[in-house]
């Protein structure tokens, strides 16, 4: 694959064929959740269920649901269609610091054995769930974006690509919002509290070669330890496919 097809030179060689995967089962979820939607209640009844407490609830159960039903039901399923056989898609999995645990990814994207020789042993992909709604954006930033900015991702590790993936979603139609115009509100965020360590505001550039229904902006950001990181923002559409 030519790497002058993609927007940074530093970027790696997977990086298209793992955007065109996440298009490819954004399509998958739409067809088949458009009449048989993810239910908001049976999803926290599961919760419940399976951690054995009736009245528990925790403000990420459906955040962590959608991530488990696209990895399980999605990447695993169709990476081959897309030369990704050999690439690991784990959920929840703890980054490592010295022995001690600094946090852990939502998904972590682990690469064949030989990409360990150039440093890039995984992808880190923090995941969140967003809408209109300013404390959701502040949660995307502080509690999202931030952990990159600090090393509380990618502790040791060298590669200089990482993904906020978002799952829009809300529970009234006044909270919507298109990916534009929420990224166009992050900028504002961005500049008002982590300007120091902007690079490139998200969107700044044109990402190419990938799939044109996936909505996908990136980002560089400088970390406190004065490296750069290029982070894409990656929008999925679940607006029309939860249901109470």
């Amino acid at each position: 694959m030519n790497a002058d097809n993609f927007t940074y030179s530093k970027e790696p060689y997977y990086q298209e064929r793992i955007f065109n995967l996440v298009g490819f089962s954004q399509k998958k979820i739409k067809s088949k959740r458009s009449t048989e939607k993810f239910s908001r209640k049976e999803i926290l009844d599961k919760h419940r269920a399976k951690k054995g407490k009736p009245e528990s609830k925790t403000k990420l159960e459906l955040e962590d649901f959608l991530r488990n039903d696209l990895i399980q039901n999605y990447l695993k399923i169709y990476k081959t269609k897309f030369n990704l056989s050999h690439f690991y898609f784990e959920p929840g999995v703890d980054e490592i610091d010295d022995g001690v645990s600094t946090g852990s990814l939502d998904i972590k994207v682990i690469f064949p054995n030989k990409s360990l020789e150039s440093g890039e042993e995984y992808l880190a992909i923090e995941c969140k769930r967003i809408n209109k709604l300013l404390k959701k954006k502040r949660y995307y930033l502080d509690d999202g974006l931030k952990r990159f900015i600090t090393r509380q991702y990618y502790p040791q590790s060298d590669n200089t690509v990482a993904w906020m993936l978002s799952f829009m979603a809300c529970e009234k139609d006044s909270q919507r919002q298109n990916p534009k115009e929420i990224i166009s509100h992050f900028n504002e965020l961005l500049n008002a509290s982590y300007k120091k360590h902007i690079i490139k505001e998200i969107g700044e550039e044109v990402i190419l070669n990938i799939d044109p229904t996936l909505d996908v902006f990136n980002s560089v950001i400088k970390r406190n330890d004065k490296t750069e990181l290029i982070v894409y923002h990656v929008f999925l559409d679940y607006y029309d496919l939860i249901e109470p």
